[in-house]
């Protein structure tokens, strides 16, 4: 999905502004990962690229503008290696994704037959499960709340980098990754196994107690004193990407960095403001309008407004939902005015 020129040029002044100012969170050993771009101009993806420092990193993001930043959560011996084995791995992070369009009742709205575009509910029932991730990786899997990296992806979803230094943990296979999903997914969990073992068959096992330990704590925290059942197991899981979760070179997006499908900056949240997080035009770091001319009608909610277009008649809006517009090829930029940037915090509050 190739940009027109000005809408291009467009895009590109808004990303360089941003990126002059944008508190971009780079891991420290930054020098041992991989990084990859994609280009605003195609859907190539520069990759195979090494840094030295955040300096760097800031330059090439000021004067390249990507369309999508990363990073892989992998160490390398040598980064900048075309092939995997030359690179010589050195271990992974863990890293979770939670895509709130695959949650189970997430209504979209579409916008011209093109674009999703996810609804409030859809980030409530994200958020939620995020909150139970949480607190398995913590409570269960014993990471402090330091070693974890929280934040929205920028556009649907939210992701989860487990930034420990442990050898053992960074040296995991991707079996193994897996099989760690597969806790987390209620997967492969029995639930016969969760009942506990009885004497006989008229003595009704205990209710499950936050202090059981495993699959019986966490439906005693998040089941709502539910019984145990098959359906509650369901609710209770959490339904992370396995592809994801198992791939050891996978690439992260730059926390901060801007999502290239809606403009906005993949947001740094805390575990105690994830309640908080609003999915709209306050993420954006940019303030003024823009005039467009829609390829398509919408009338509907976007980041948090109403907006009301009309095919090929010239509107004005403000510029965040301009560049959301013209990322997605819905709408033409005519002309703009950028009154300024904000510095974000690096964790949005």
């Amino acid at each position: 999905m190739t940009l027109s020129r000005e809408n291009q040029k467009f895009v590109r002044e808004l990303f360089s502004y941003y990126y002059k100012v944008a508190p971009i969170k780079l891991p420290k050993d930054l020098s041992s990962r991989e990084f990859a771009f994609q280009t605003l101009d195609s859907e190539v993806y520069v990759r195979h690229m090494s840094f030295m420092s955040e300096t760097e990193v800031r330059t090439y993001l000021i004067l390249n503008t990507p369309k999508q930043a990363y990073y892989s959560t992998a160490k390398y011996l040598n980064p900048a290696a075309p092939d995997f084995s030359e690179a010589v791995w050195q271990g992974s992070e863990l890293m979770f994704d939670i895509d709130s369009d695959k949650l189970p009742n997430c209504q979209t709205i579409s916008i011209g037959g093109v674009v999703e575009v996810v609804t409030d509910s859809c980030i409530e029932a994200a958020k939620n499960s995020l909150d139970r991730l949480v607190y398995i990786l913590e409570q269960h899997l014993g990471f402090s709340e330091g070693e974890l990296l929280i934040y929205f992806s920028g556009n649907r979803g939210f992701h989860v980098v487990v930034a420990t230094e442990d050898p053992e943990w960074l040296g995991l296979s991707s079996t193994h990754r897996l099989e760690i999903v597969d806790y987390i997914t209620a997967r492969s969990i029995n639930i016969k196994r969760i009942f506990g073992a009885v004497p006989k068959k008229k003595i009704k096992p205990a209710p499950p107690n936050i202090s059981d330990g495993g699959w019986r704590s966490l439906i005693a925290k998040f089941g709502e004193g539910s019984e145990i059942s098959d359906e509650v197991v369901r609710k209770v899981a959490v339904a992370v990407d396995p592809v994801v979760t198992q791939d050891v070179s996978r690439l992260v997006r730059i926390p901060n960095s801007i999502n290239g499908k809606s403009g906005l900056p993949a947001r740094l949240l805390k575990v105690d403001n994830i309640s908080e997080f609003k999915l709209d035009s306050s993420l954006s770091p940019y303030d003024g309008y823009a005039i467009v001319k829609p390829g398509v009608s919408f009338e509907g909610p976007l980041l948090g407004r109403e907006v009301k277009l009309v095919k090929d008649v010239a509107t004005k809006v403000d510029i965040d939902i301009a560049l959301y517009l013209v990322l997605n090829n819905l709408a033409s930029i005519l002309r703009y005015s950028l009154n300024h940037v904000k510095k974000l915090d690096e964790y949005h509050h």
